[in-house]
């Protein structure tokens, strides 16, 4: 199915994994490629700035360059390089096992079967369905369509589980830094006032004194005038 497909017909398979894939490889999308065509940038990410621009926006903007684009197959091949580049120990099992049906493994046309449903569980097993469904489509692998559609469906259920998990620690993340934000409010206020009533104490005490002293002066003045009057 996927043996003579072109890049940009793999890509549009792929189109609403995209951001996942700029996610992986958006180090060499900035450095190796926009930072380098200011007008692709301009052009398809218009007043973004490169450093804190995001997978979702990186994932559209190739996606539609790939479609529009006359080198739109030439950006989808550097794309899946160096997404490939990335999961270099995908394509080391993949070679291993397919050597083993055919020692020219770019020449299988179709996986036997019970091949096709041994190499599909093993990768699942190890990379996960996800990494395994999107090597699967870039590389070409000469699955059963029925294990094709099966890893599909299991990499969807992988990435939904996944996104719900990154959604959960976000949220407690954000719960984290609002009872973070209220100790931090809370000991500010206790330490104004604290310091508040230490002054008040301080203020009662000068007072305290200076109340003592004038009661002494009184009573001595008292005094003295009492013994006038004797």
């Amino acid at each position: 199915m996927l043996k003579d497909a072109s890049y940009k017909e793999k890509f549009q398979l792929l189109k609403s994994w995209m951001p996942g894939i700029a996610e992986t490889v958006k180090k060499e999308l900035k450095n190796d490629h926009l930072k380098k065509d200011w007008l692709f940038a301009k052009k398809y990410f218009p007043g973004k700035n490169l450093n804190k621009i995001t997978a979702d926006e990186l994932g559209a903007g190739y996606q539609t360059a790939i479609a529009e684009e006359e080198k739109g197959e030439e950006i989808a091949e550097f794309i899946s390089n160096a997404w490939l580049l990335k999961n270099s120990e995908l394509y080391d099992y993949f070679e291993k096992e397919l050597r083993k049906v055919n020692e020219d493994f770019s020449a299988i046309e179709k996986l036997a079967p019970a091949e096709s449903l041994k190499i599909r569980q093993e990768a699942v097993n190890t990379f996960g369905a996800y990494r395994t469904y999107l090597f699967s489509v870039l590389n070409s692998v000469a699955f059963q369509e029925s294990d094709f559609n099966h890893l599909q469906e299991e990499a969807k259920k992988e990435f939904a589980h996944a996104k719900e998990n990154e959604e959960e620690a976000l949220k407690l993340k954000s719960e984290g830094n609002i009872e973070k934000n209220y100790q931090l409010q809370m000991a500010r206020m206790t330490d104004k006032y604290e310091k508040k009533i230490s002054g008040l104490q301080k203020k009662y005490m000068q007072d305290q004194e200076a109340l003592k002293k004038q009661i002494t002066s009184l009573q001595t003045a008292l005094n003295r005038q009492n013994k006038a009057c004797q």
